[in-house]
């Protein structure tokens, strides 16, 4: 071969490059891997080319860096100034030289490039037939593909795809689909393509990428995140840069970081007419191509919105036709930030335009809310009070909220309709007081003639301000009679308030039936908040009747319900959370119980049922946790915040759960009160002999205590709550073990763990007393078909690494134990107490002994901070 003249070698010599711009970006600690994008690119390893195609920022770069295996990857950073052609091969040959799979010997390390490199078939041929010729499979990645412009680097890159050299592979990353043709490679099914819906991080690794910038957020906070930015990198990282601060609360696209970012990165390089068509469509949350046309008036929206999902991805379709499109949350939030800003005229006039479109297509609830967001009080008034009833019964409260607030206080006062409404809506979100006073508006404005909706709306008001206060009366009589006419949009809601007056006057079965049709009525009418509501009393009946299965599952799905559509500080989430915190303490589950219950608790007021039943069972929790005398006191505080007006099953479960845990603590005062309380409000049931036996036996007196357990036990005397009978059965095998009878002991036991399984409670059983754990362990294996649900028992009993309750004080003990801090001798100590000293110094050892000390001082120590000098608690009187 002739020696190249030199002058056609200076004519023919690389451009040079940047060693950065073909190196492998590094990625620093705080990498998050992405294990499921890692799986599809290493699967597609082989596939001729891989398009990683998405907005700015949505983590291509670092996806594809912390993938890629230095010694078999040739990397290029694509820049403006690649569209040089020659300068972008210079380029790709320098990547390729500098990876260690490519031998020294090759071509493609000193291949010159002449002055047009992609219209020269020499050229390409003898890249292409070095490609060919390497030994190992290299992978090119050219990041930033968008910047290819000309057509010249276009035609070279075009013609690497067609030709497919055997050595090569190609990973493409860009912000759009470039004008490079895929479809030959995609109709072989030789493309791995990675979108913008791929790429949008998960909750979990939302979490991970959060967590490096030391931000660990709640779960509704990290579930409000990913929403808000859609799962965007940039954005979740933007949103850890102002979370750190923790004075700062991210705004989403109108913090100042992310408009500068989007403004910068994403926004300016739309061509105009694509970033007004954004910036008109951003007031919707989606929009059909009807809408975006209505908006925008141009006849070519469509085409506009399928261009923008197709080469931005910054819209997607969205529902089971993929007729509506979803602007990229942090882009629409900014850009709406910034309409409403820069132009809030036209932003008013988009909303109205809006408000029309959806009117005419016989969508309230978004009309209502565009009408809402033009400020305009009569644009809002007439539909408000067309709607307020069938918004509240869907559980729309937010946009009534809004409305409300547009249209003023003032014209609501003189509105007994609107009056009204608020009146409910206040009720619902736990805010009696506010129900009061606008219930007092309603009366002010009462018109002469009122019609029977409006009627019917005053008296189901008034049925729910009956049942929150816990008004019996009040309850039955403003649910008498029936409704006139059927089929009525308030039937449901009638027929709830009339089961709950059934409920009220003890008639569970009644009740029951009336809560299924109202069900049915209020699903056919899509009136979801009203469905939701009688999830919920169903849940609480199966409860009371014992089928705790069915409870779980009827207040998850209430539950499930509040979480979709934002109900959970309203009485219908409150109520789920707390059916499930019972029974998730049911199920020996305290921290799962703990957290249904301070969801609950977010409710200002939900009644005084539903006060007592979350303070009791989230202090059972606390309880078992180990958290002895906070449990104990939350308990107490339930009870007295619960008041009187509640049913006797609640009644019933906040004194057998306080009586429980105050005898187990050795607080004889406390558990005396609850049994006292008892006997006036819950009389001659199974219960009080439940409780008058564990103090019997507490005592010493264990053939008193099996007395009053007989009539329990063998159901002489009904008990109300359903597990009671697994509390007897295991108190009497306490009693009978500590009598030395193992025999009826184990069939007590036996018993209690027959009905345990069968209701699905673990409860009385995992945190139940030594004795009866020492009897399943020692005859473990030897229960026949409940050997496995006793193994269950054990285990979980395991689970539990909170410290053991020391063995309960005496009374005398206890006297004893509170004067050890005086420092008093213990001659000085038996004149107190008028005993001799010797009787002093052997309730000492029993201390000792069952607090598991050897020194005075030790004693107390444990005793403090085990709670266990009872104290009264200011709240209560002797």
């Amino acid at each position: 071969m002739a020696e190249a003249h030199p002058e056609e070698l200076r004519e023919n010599a690389r451009r040079r490059v940047p060693r950065t711009k073909v190196a492998v970006p590094a990625v620093g600690p705080d990498f998050v891997r992405r294990p499921r994008l890692l799986a599809v690119l290493d699967q597609a390893r082989d596939a001729p080319a891989i398009v990683v195609c998405a907005p700015a920022g949505s983590g291509k770069t670092l996806l594809l860096a912390g993938w890629a295996r230095p010694e078999t990857t040739a990397w290029v950073s694509l820049d403006g100034d690649d569209n040089d052609d020659r300068r972008f091969w210079s380029a790709i040959l320098d990547a390729l030289s500098g990876c260690p799979s490519v031998p020294h010997d090759s071509p493609l390390r000193d291949q010159p490039v002449p002055r047009r490199p992609s219209r020269d078939p020499g050229f390409l041929a003898a890249v292409f037939g070095a490609l060919d010729d390497l030994p190992d499979v290299v992978r090119l990645v050219l990041d930033d593909l968008q910047e290819l412009t000309e057509p010249e680097p276009l035609q070279g890159l075009e013609a690497l795809v067609r030709y497919r050299p055997a050595g090569l592979r190609l990973v493409l990353a860009s912000r759009e689909t470039s004008s490079l043709s895929l479809a030959r490679l995609r109709s072989a099914g030789q493309t791995t393509e990675i979108r913008a819906g791929e790429l949008k991080f998960s909750p979990t690794e939302a979490r991970a990428l959060l967590a490096v910038s030391g931000v660990d957020p709640r779960p509704t906070q990290l579930r409000r995140l990913v929403e808000q930015t859609g799962g965007w990198a940039a954005g979740l990282k933007l949103a850890a840069m102002s979370l750190t601060d923790a004075d700062k609360v991210f705004l989403g696209g109108s913090d100042r970081e992310v408009g500068n970012y989007l403004l910068a990165e994403v926004l300016s390089e739309l061509p105009d007419q694509q970033r007004d068509l954004l910036c008109t469509i951003s007031v919707c949350e989606k929009v059909s191509a009807g809408l975006a046309r209505a908006l925008s008036g141009r006849a070519d929206a469509a085409t506009m919105l399928d261009t923008l999902e197709h080469e931005t991805s910054l819209v997607a379709r969205s529902g089971a036709d993929g007729a509506w499109y979803r602007m990229q949350p942090l882009v629409r939030s900014y850009l709406l930030a910034d309409l409403g800003k820069q132009a809030p005229a036209r932003a008013a006039e988009l909303h109205a335009k809006a408000a029309r479109w959806f009117a005419e297509r016989g969508r309230p609830v978004p009309a209502l809310a565009h009408a809402v967001r033009t400020g305009d009080a009569e644009r809002v008034s007439g539909p408000l009070r067309r709607q307020a009833v069938s918004l509240i019964l869907s559980g729309e409260h937010e946009v009534l909220h809004e409305a409300l607030a547009v249209v003023g206080d003032q014209v609501v006062a003189q509105d007994s309709m609107l009056a009204l409404v608020s009146a409910l809506l206040c009720l619902e979100e736990g805010e009696p007081e506010f129900a009061l006073l606008h219930w007092a508006h309603a009366d002010a404005a009462w018109p002469p003639h009122p019609g029977a909706e409006l009627q019917l709306l005053r008296r189901l008001v008034a049925a729910r301000q009956a049942e929150i206060t816990g008004d019996v009366g009040d309850m039955v009589r403003a649910t008498s009679g029936r409704l006139r006419g059927q089929g009525h949009r308030l039937d449901a809601l009638d027929r709830l308030y009339r089961a709950t007056a059934l409920l009220t006057a003890s008639d569970p079965a009644a009740a029951w039936d009336e809560l299924r049709v109202a069900l049915d009525a209020a699903r056919d009418r899509e009136q979801t908040y009203v469905a939701t509501q009688i999830l919920g009393i169903l849940a609480g009946l199966a409860g009371t009747a014992g089928d705790f299965r069915q409870m779980a599952e009827l207040a998850g799905q209430a539950d499930r319900a509040t979480i979709e559509h934002g109900w959970e500080r309203t009485v219908a989430g409150a109520t789920a959370s707390a059916l499930l915190a019972y029974d998730a303490l049911l199920r020996a589950e305290p921290a799962e119980c703990l957290r249904h219950a301070r969801r609950a608790g977010r409710l200002t007021d939900g009644g005084q049922g539903l006060t007592l039943l979350v303070g009791t069972v989230a202090g059972a929790a606390r309880f078992e946790l180990g958290d002895w005398t906070a449990g104990l006191r939350q308990i107490e505080q339930a009870r007295l915040a619960g008041g009187t007006r509640v049913s006797a099953d609640l009644v019933a479960l906040s004194a057998v759960v306080q009586h429980r845990a105050a005898s187990r603590l050795g607080w004889s005062r406390v558990a005396q009160q609850a049994l006292n309380e008892s006997r006036l409000r819950i009389p001659d049931c199974g219960e009080i002999l439940l409780m008058r036996a564990r103090t019997q036996l507490s005592l010493g007196r264990g053939e008193s205590a099996e007395k009053l357990l007989r009539p329990l036990v063998d159901g002489t005397v009904p008990a109300i709550l359903p597990w009671t009978a697994v509390e007897a059965s295991l108190l009497e095998a306490e009693t009978a073990k500590l009598a030395g009878n193992e025999g009826r002991a184990v069939r007590a036991l036996t018993r209690a763990l027959s009905a345990a399984k069968a209701g699905g409670l673990r409860y009385p059983l995992v945190f139940g007393s030594r004795e009866v754990v020492g009897l399943l362990a020692t005859h473990r294996g030897q229960l026949g078909e409940l050997n496995t649900f006793a193994a269950e028992i054990l285990a979980a009993r395991r689970g539990f690494a909170g410290p053991e309750i020391p063995d309960p004080l005496t009374e005398r003990e206890r006297s004893v134990l509170r004067l050890l801090p005086t420092l008093r001798s213990f001659d000085e100590i038996a004149q107190d107490l008028t005993v001799s000293p010797n009787t002093v110094k052997t309730h000492v050892r029993s201390i000792y002994a069952k607090l598991r000390v050897q020194r005075r001082r030790d004693a107390v120590t444990v005793a403090m901070d085990g709670g266990l000098l009872e104290t009264p608690h200011p709240d209560l009187h002797d």
